[in-house]
């Protein structure tokens, strides 16, 4: 399945805007998109789905123009992270959606156990499905995609509530059953690091518009801006100017040497040194128990777009 947007633009009304000018594609695969809470996610995933109408652009899948067409007929599936649908059992979860599209209760619940066994849940199908741990449920989630087969995956924050090896999991058994099923899946994250573990292809949205798009790896090396750089990097980043240029500089990107900086604190693995520029403290990895360091850069980005400095602003 090919998933493409096309210049999508969603607005509530004249003072709110869900998204603008949304374009990218997907085929068999997976596309991430990271954004903080109010980015447009959401959005992006109802326009896809269906559930909201866009104002402008296309929705196509496989070539043909969906914007017209009803959720009912579109295939997708919208999962959320953290827990399931609908009350009563897993099974249930996993059968309800099969037998409203006309498949036999005996066919969907041997779907639903061959979807079990592939995902290691079996034994959590007569289990309550809001008694399961946010992992137990992103498992039994990604085996409602298994069962349901359907064309187009849509998640929203997939990953909440889980610990790193437990999204490390959860993206190696997501990306599988999406690779076996063939169908085109939007991932949607609201912690920029998680970028990492979406798709090959993503982008990082803002206020409804796409800051960076391209390959992941090439969006986490390269961000352009300052606020890419920090909201996807799992450490402190640091923005540094020096002439006509402006830089980005993690901290694992540096090292503690002997100087004249103030040390303002350090513990946790980090120091932070005021440097009397006018600028934040900047922070580098390792501790020291002297009153003044310095620091050497051994890496860093250019930022090619400063409208946006920091996070928040």
């Amino acid at each position: 399945m090919k998933l493409e947007l096309k210049n999508v633009t969603k607005k509530y009304d004249l003072d709110t805007l869900g998204v603008e000018d949304i374009t990218f594609s997907v085929q068999d695969g997976i596309f991430g998109i990271a954004g903080e809470a109010g980015s447009g996610m959401m959005t992006i995933l109802g326009v896809t789905g269906g559930w909201l109408d866009a104002d402008a652009g296309e929705i196509i899948f496989d070539g043909k123009v969906m914007n017209d067409v009803e959720p009912r007929q579109r295939n997708c599936l919208l999962i959320c992270g953290g827990k399931m649908p609908l009350w009563g059992s897993v099974e249930r979860n996993l059968t309800y959606g099969l037998k409203k599209r006309g498949i036999s209760g005996k066919e969907a619940s041997e779907r639903a156990v061959l979807a079990a066994e592939k995902l290691g849940i079996k034994s959590l199908l007569r289990k309550g499905a809001r008694t399961l741990t946010p992992f137990e449920a992103i498992k039994a989630n990604i085996a409602r995609l298994a069962a349901r087969g359907a064309a187009v995956a849509l998640f929203y924050d997939p990953y909440k509530g889980l610990t790193y090896e437990q999204k490390l999991a959860a993206h190696d058994a997501l990306t599988r059953v999406v690779g076996e099923l063939g169908c085109a899946a939007v991932m949607t994250v609201p912690d920029g690091r998680d970028l990492a573990l979406t798709g090959t292809y993503g982008a990082v949205i803002r206020n409804g518009r796409v800051l960076r798009s391209g390959r992941v790896a090439d969006i986490l090396d390269d961000p352009r801006t300052a606020y890419v750089a920090e909201f996807t990097s799992p450490v402190p980043v640091n923005i540094i100017s020096e002439g006509e240029n402006t830089y980005a500089v993690r901290a694992d990107q540096m090292t503690l040497t002997s100087g004249n900086y103030a040390v303002v604190s350090s513990g946790n693995g980090y120091t932070a040194l005021e440097t009397g520029r006018g600028e934040p403290p900047v922070i580098v990895c390792g501790e020291t128990a002297e009153k003044t360091a310095g620091y050497e850069i051994v890496s860093r980005t250019v930022l090619y777009d400063e409208s946006i400095r920091q996070r928040g602003n």
